[in-house]
């Protein structure tokens, strides 16, 4: 039961903060052991949101990829009890070495970022999942470990960043404690802590919420099985500066008399009060929550119990401690510590109080100016009259929240009855809704997060530095009391939502998303342009209308200097969520230069009102959809490229792969395989087919009817392969042996994307047929040049080129090329995936030779 957690929580003082790199990275057992076990305040940090990952459920890569991660440990983190927090670092893609990651993010920003929360949530005990050595692997890995231990090093030192104390109000503070996670290195453990408890709330032990949470992380292939009985959590003491041994508390005092409960504030200084006056009410607090959990099973009785607790505890901290004459000037705040034991004992009194609360607004999609109607409704589901006031508030992203200038009115329900208010009330001026993270372009790999004012520091609203996201624009809350003087109050408030009724699903609710009136998004959104070509590209641009009245205008398109003007296209809508769309056949100019250009697409309303901006959203059953904006731009790479003749060409869609639509875009007619077509189709028709990056683990008839594709290139076709995952190599998929690292060994890759490439068979048709590759084609890719390449193969695959990460030997397994009967194999680690929809020419020019190397057709 919720109640039985929040009652964990109350009566002591324990505080951890885990850190790590990325979403996954944490130990979730170990923070489901300290919040649901320990009645801990927990926290994991994660340096960046996982962008530079894979997808294995969508096609979303990139800052898409890091908001569906963002939701991902959100969702774990439900089911735990911890908190989640991040720095500014984005998830650039994997890297070898410390020192290479140092080259991606300024150290000092990331240090700076972990002193923040260290600040902010003040643990005393930090636990790093890293132990920032060679040993972690990937370099990121290693990065978190080297800032987990400095942050505790220098978290208490005033002379360190002092500006967070300046602009945010947070002083320095020193942990206690420095532990490192030992799941990868046993032997060094020096404490275990069991995992495999049984969490009578639940009836689950920690480990099986633990691996329910862990399974959230579905665009990773995280899926755990929740196994029964004793699980170990364990843990290597680093540091100890409480001197009390390697028990995880031990030495340190968890009582509330030794708790910060708050500091005293001056223009030049800040310290921290530990304890309070009066503290026999404090006293009182504690005993009467060590009642509360005695009580269990009598709800009136535990209902009465925690009013006196939260009575004595406001008396405790309703005056700030005893100053002194020296104190002119001074004012008290509250620390987080005190606010979280609060937080608790009102979701206590809230659970108790058996009320339910809701609220909802009638639209889900609304601009600016839209009247809203909100309807908030409260149900007694307790055996008493209940009072509730309900109130509606919007927040504008990085501002303060507004409500309607009408009163609530205090309400009297009686038991098992449901009362509503219904309030109308418009959409403030505010933008499109986007992530405080991603309202400015980024630096390098490195966010730029909006400037806060020094008003705003620690306000609802204000910009929340390190936080997943900012808080919801839409907001509902009731307070609630039985309505005599010593009875029970809480306060409720909930995200605003929009529900309605699936037929097949049933209720389905929607965060309410403010976008511009005019919706605009331009396809495709990158394209590589052969500048021997004179043949018009078709861009197409969508409209949607955001507002409920009705708006008509121009729809245009801008165009690099020099190209020819294409006319604009008139529109009008009368309709909410009514949509267009406009098709402009664009032509080149006479004369077209190797390099790259922009293509905008631009609205204009009759009020002359410009509009650029598109609402893309990701949204999957497993996690709260998050909506962002983009600008409606079109990147063009120009470049020269030429084509083999094809007819039709197959495609098998892997994991993220936006392969077959870049493909499509340059001309080659590309065919999406179904599975009757892979189990019954006429394979022979096809001049090739491409196999997408880890189709071998998404599509279960490519895994059934491989027999068939390999007779296909038997008889005479072409098979190209993109790069696949252990599944692939241990299957035995490939018509010839070839081998990877295992699953415990770091496979071959090569992370450096302007990596030296050389081509040592420069007569191979791979290599110049019928583009002649040169070192112009290795430029500008991303991320990477590619991963999972064979370390080991029959000798009946040639090799074509090398390449490799500074100060490490030469990988030829990138791309192997052989003769299957009367046809041809091709595998390739060479990451496609993200280099055609990126448009980099020479990953194209690359590409169209593989699909003419000749084969016996």
């Amino acid at each position: 039961m919720a109640l039985d957690q929040e009652l964990r929580m109350l009566g002591h003082y324990k505080r951890v903060l885990m850190i790590g790199a990325h979403p996954d990275d944490e130990d979730t057992e170990l923070l489901t052991v300290l919040v649901r076990g320990m009645g801990a305040e927990a926290a994991y940090l994660s340096l960046n949101r996982g962008e530079g990952g894979q997808n294995l459920i969508g096609p979303e890569l990139g800052e898409a990829l890091g908001l569906i991660r963002t939701e991902e440990l959100l969702a774990a983190r439900r089911l735990d009890g911890a908190r989640q927090y991040f720095t500014r670092a984005y998830d650039f893609g994997y890297s070898k070495t410390i020192d290479e990651t140092w080259l991606h993010w300024p150290r000092d920003t990331v240090l700076k970022d972990v002193v923040r929360i260290v600040r902010r949530f003040r643990p005393q005990i930090v636990v790093s999942i890293f132990s920032g050595t060679p040993r972690d692997g990937h370099g990121q890995h290693q990065a978190a470990g080297w800032a987990a231990q400095e942050a505790f090093r220098i978290a208490g030192d005033s002379s360190r960043f002092r500006e967070l104390f300046r602009e945010e109000g947070l002083i320095a503070w020193q942990p206690l404690k420095l532990y490192r996670s030992t799941r990868f290195d046993t032997a060094a453990t020096t404490l275990t802590l069991n995992g495999g408890i049984l969490d009578p709330a639940v009836g689950k032990s920690f480990h099986q919420i633990a691996m329910a949470g862990r399974s959230l992380h579905r665009s990773q292939d995280m899926g755990q099985l929740q196994g029964i009985g004793p699980s170990q959590v364990r843990l290597a003491l680093v540091e100890d500066r409480a001197g009390g041994g390697a028990g995880l508390f031990e030495g340190i005092d968890t009582t509330l008399q030794s708790m910060p409960f708050g500091e005293r504030r001056s223009e030049e200084s800040t310290r921290v009060v530990r304890g309070i006056e009066p503290e026999p009410a404090l006293q009182r607090y504690v005993a009467r929550i060590d009642s509360v959990h005695a009580a269990r099973g009598n709800s009136a009785r535990r209902r009465a119990l925690l009013a006196r607790a939260a009575s004595d505890l406001e008396t405790a901290v309703a005056q700030p401690p005893r100053a002194s004459p020296a104190d002119q000037g001074v004012y008290y705040t509250r620390g987080i510590e005190l606010e979280d034991q609060l937080g608790h004992l009102n979701t206590a009194a809230w659970h108790l109080g058996r009320v339910v609360f809701d609220a909802t607004i009638d639209d889900d999609r609304v601009v600016p100016g839209q009247l809203l109607r909100w309807t908030l409704s409260s149900w007694n589901a307790s055996e008493e009259p209940r009072m509730a006031a309900m109130r509606a508030a919007e927040c504008i992203p990085l501002a303060e929240c507004s409500a309607p200038d009408q009163e609530s009115e205090s309400h009297t329900i009686p038991p098992g009855q449901v009362s509503t208010d219904t309030v109308d009330y418009p959409v403030l001026d505010q933008p499109p809704s986007t992530p405080y993270f991603l309202r400015a372009p980024r630096v390098g790999d490195v966010y730029q997060w909006p400037e806060q004012r020094p008003d705003q520091a620690g306000i609802t609203g204000g910009v929340p530095y390190g936080e997943p996201f900012e808080s919801p624009t839409f907001l509902g809350s009731v307070e609630v009391n039985s309505g005599h003087s010593n009875g029970l109050g809480a306060a409720r408030s909930a995200e605003a939502v929009f529900r309605f009724n699936d037929q097949a699903r049933g209720e389905v609710r929607r965060p309410v998303t403010v976008v511009p009136r005019i919706d605009v998004k331009i396809d495709p959104a990158t394209e590589l342009w052969p500048i021997n070509s004179v043949v018009p590209h078709r861009f197409t641009v969508t409209l949607t209308h955001g507002a409920p009245d009705s708006t008509s205008g121009t729809v245009s398109l801008q165009l690099p200097r020099g190209w020819r003007a294409v006319p604009p296209q008139e529109f009008r809508f009368t309709r909410e969520d009514e949509r267009g769309t406009f098709s402009f056949l664009v032509r080149p100019p006479p004369r077209m230069p190797a390099g790259s250009a922009e293509i905008r697409a631009i609205a204009r309303d009759s009020e002359d009102r410009v509009y650029g901006l598109g609402i893309f959203t990701v949204d999957y059953p497993h996690i709260r959809s998050r909506a962002f904006a983009k600008a409606a731009t079109a990147t063009l790479r120009t470049a020269p490229l030429t084509l083999p003749r094809l007819t039709r060409v197959g495609y098998i869609r892997g994991a993220a792969d936006q392969v077959p639509e870049a493909l499509a875009s340059i001309g080659v007619p590309v065919v999406l395989l179904s599975a009757e077509t892979l189990e019954r189709g006429t394979l022979s028709r096809f001049d090739a087919i491409v196999i997408g990056p880890r189709a071998y683990e998404t599509d279960p008839a490519l895994l059934a009817n491989n027999r068939r594709v390999l007779e296909y290139a038997r008889r005479g076709g072409l098979v190209i392969v993109q790069y696949q995952q252990h599944r692939f190599f241990t299957g035995r998929f490939a018509p010839y042996p070839m081998s990877v690292g295992g699953p415990q060994v770091s496979h071959d890759r090569v992370t450096d994307e302007s990596a030296p490439v050389r081509i040592f068979a420069p007569g191979h048709p791979a290599a110049g047929v019928p583009n002649r590759l040169e070192t112009g084609d290795w430029e500008n890719w991303v991320q990477e040049r590619g991963l999972y390449f064979p370390r080991s193969w029959d000798r009946r695959y040639q090799t074509v080129l090398e390449t490799h990460d500074p100060g490490e030997p030469p990988l030829r397994g990138g791309l192997l090329i052989a003769p299957l009967g009367k046809g041809t194999y091709v595998y390739t680690g060479l990451s496609f995936f993200r280099q055609l929809p990126a448009g980099v020419p020479g990953a194209f020019r690359l590409f169209a030779n593989l699909l003419a190397l000749p084969h016996g057709r």
